[in-house]
């Protein structure tokens, strides 16, 4: 396998911002500079002999531009994880207060992740379904959310959108619903929208 090399571009522009950074500070290694035991015995045969000292100093200043131009991508993967973090945590917010009901699931059809509306709408429908009280949304088979008549279909949508990784929707009716009288409600009709994740790792459902 070929080891992966930065754009010359990238690289060039990489090694101005480095020379510029050594300019200003008036050649001063970067404080995280450690040069190591060889490089330093090197450095220092050079520099003891007056006809390679000029090459002590090239490499000397060839070991500091390569610091600085670590400092420098250091410094960037810093700020894009600071930016990520934050893109990340208002994706979050924005699902989480979303008024309709959102649902991630796994390529098995497991509920990962749930936002509030979501939790709401289908939380009587696992306590109806498991016979158990406060029973978790996520980690529950979403197939058990429907009616036995619907779930081949979801089961069809699933495997079309993981195929074709296109967007599908349908409409789908719930379990009944047993009310506190033990009387059976009908049973909810949703229309579910299902599409990939980015990442083609998971299954988004949004339902209105």
């Amino acid at each position: 396998m070929t080891k992966p090399t930065a754009p010359p571009l990238l690289t060039a522009t990489l090694r101005q911002q480095a020379e510029q950074r050594l300019s200003n500070s008036a050649g001063q290694l970067s404080t995280a500079f450690n040069a190591g035991a060889d490089a330093l015995g090197v450095l220092y045969r050079l520099s003891s002999n007056a006809s390679t000292a000029n090459d002590g100093l090239k490499l000397l200043h060839e070991l500091q531009v390569h610091q600085v131009e670590l400092d420098l991508q250091l410094e960037q993967l810093q700020s894009n994880e600071r930016e990520l973090q934050h893109e990340f945590a208002c994706y979050r917010q924005f699902f989480t207060m979303n008024p309709a009901a959102c649902l991630v699931l796994s390529q098995d059809g497991v509920i990962t992740a749930a936002n509030d509306a979501a939790s709401r709408l289908f939380a009587h429908l696992i306590n109806t379904e498991h016979g158990l009280a406060d029973k978790p949304l996520c980690g529950s088979s979403f197939l058990s959310l429907l009616s036995a008549t619907c779930r081949p279909l979801f089961t069809a949508a699933l495997a079309r959108v993981q195929r074709s990784k296109q967007r599908a929707t349908l409409l789908v009716t719930t379990v009944p619903d047993k009310q506190k009288d033990n009387a059976v409600a009908g049973a909810g009709t949703l229309r579910l929208s299902l599409s990939m994740s980015p990442d083609h790792h998971a299954i988004l459902i949004m339902l209105t």
